[in-house]
């Protein structure tokens, strides 16, 4: 009969805490990818006005708010609305990234934009994202990672 345990269990737990980090990591960084990718870039030539003809876009407009505006925190939401602009979403990817590096066990993270247009966006009323965008990457993720 063993006299103990031949390791101890807060090496099981901290072995868990640091799978539970991982995990979490994993899953937010597949679906910040997906929401990034699924992100409309404006395309002005798509535009049209209420009477569906071609509506111009305002003088200086470059396409890639939305894509930027994603926002990856941890504990809490942030209200902020950011202006970055990141057509290819790499760097949005990337501050999504750097953001998870203080991830502790069981911590909530949360993924969000806080465009006053984005509500719109997600309803469908882009050509580009007629399905809308943070519903679709949380169901493709949540099938991805189901066990």
């Amino acid at each position: 009969m063993a006299n103990g345990w031949s390791i101890p269990p807060t090496a099981f737990a901290d072995l868990i805490d640091e799978e539970v980090v991982k995990r979490v990591r994993v899953i937010t960084m597949a679906l910040l990818n997906e929401v990034v990718l699924r992100s409309p870039v404006g395309n002005p030539s798509l535009w049209k006005d209420k009477n569906g003809k071609p509506r111009k876009a305002p003088p200086g407009y470059v396409g890639g708010r939305f894509r930027g505006s994603h926002i990856v925190s941890i504990g809490s939401p942030v209200y902020t609305v950011t202006n970055t602009v990141d057509p290819g979403g790499a760097d949005t990817i990337n501050r999504g990234m750097a953001a998870l590096s203080g991830l502790e066990p069981y911590t909530q993270v949360f993924i969000q934009t806080n465009l006053p247009y984005a509500e719109r966006i997600e309803l469908g009323h882009s050509t580009q994202a007629a399905s809308g965008v943070y519903e679709l990457a949380f169901v493709g993720v949540s099938e991805a990672y189901r066990e």
